[in-house]
């Protein structure tokens, strides 16, 4: 019985993370969106832009790491787990969005036009590796 049990335990918290998780990115997602200009889907699978690809992609994986840690570094409540990697998963969206508006006024010109237009730009590889930089640290921060 213990076996049943502890897979039916294990199975829900996959679930619960995984809502978790998903929530956490498409809504980090919609946030990037928020403050760039255009349509982000639109610009990424319509006119297959890439430096809005590489931009959204940045946003997804340093918000990906954000939550993986807060999941592996729960306890075993698998309530309060949820609730950490929601909870840090939020501050992350918000300080990556922060930071995002920061490298815009320390840059010249509209960094989301840049970031968004439809010719390469070495500025959205930079942008990128600041995002995926600072979605480290706070990764680090919470284990």
């Amino acid at each position: 019985m213990d076996l049943l049990e502890d897979l039916a335990a294990g199975v829900l918290a996959t679930l619960a993370f995984a809502a978790v998780g998903t929530f956490v990115l498409g809504l980090g997602y919609v946030v990037l969106d928020a403050i760039t200009p255009g349509n982000l889907r639109h610009l990424v699978y319509a006119d297959h832009n890439r430096n809005a690809a590489v931009l959204a992609g940045a946003n997804v994986l340093a918000l990906a790491g954000i939550v993986t840690t807060a999941i592996a570094t729960s306890d075993d409540d698998l309530a309060q787990g949820v609730a950490d990697a929601l909870v840090y998963g939020l501050i992350g969206i918000a300080l990556l969005a922060l930071a995002f508006k920061v490298i815009d006024k320390l840059t010249p010109g509209n960094l989301g036009a840049i970031c968004t237009d439809p010719e390469g730009t070495p500025a959205v590889f930079v942008t990128a590796a600041f995002m995926l930089g600072l979605g480290a640290v706070l990764a680090a921060a919470i284990s």
